[in-house]
This record gives C-alpha cells, structure tokens and sequence, in this order.
C-alpha cells in the first residue's frame, strides 16, 4: 500500500488527473479519494463550534495527546 497527498484546486469540470510515482506497479489496485477542503482546516467556529465546546473537546482529548504525538504517528497526517 502507498500512501500519496496531492493538492490541487479543483475545477468547474470536476476532472482530476493524477500522475502516479514510477514506483506504483500496474494492474489492480483500490483508489480511495478524500476530499478535504483546504481553507476548512481546524477552523471549528467556521464549523459551527462555540469556544466552550472546543475547550471541552480539547479538554477530553488531552490524555490522547502522549499518544498522537508520539514518532511514527505523522504517518496518519497523510490519511
């Protein structure tokens, strides 16, 4: 499996091309495309969020932090 993050800004045709890396075999394979749209980000008051709700999440998410950070967890900043 190989994982591979493009930006790009999509058009008014909604037709994307990718060139994939030489390394990438022919035949068979599973594309799974996840659009996440840039200027969204960790905006959580654009989403809808209050600052106490944040703060509450942050709050009950802290004891996972040790975990998330911890080396070789990047890997899921590509997911």
């Amino acid at each position: 499996m190989k994982t591979l993050t493009v930006r790009t800004t999509i058009g008014t045709d909604r037709q994307l091309t990718i060139s994939l890396p030489g390394d990438v075999a022919p035949g068979p394979a599973e594309i799974v495309i996840v659009v996440n749209p840039v200027g969204a980000g960790g905006d959580l008051i654009a989403r809808g969020w209050t600052q106490a709700e944040a703060a509450d999440a942050r709050a009950r998410l802290k004891s996972f932090a040790a975990d998330w950070e911890a080396p070789g967890m990047d890997a899921y900043d590509a997911i």
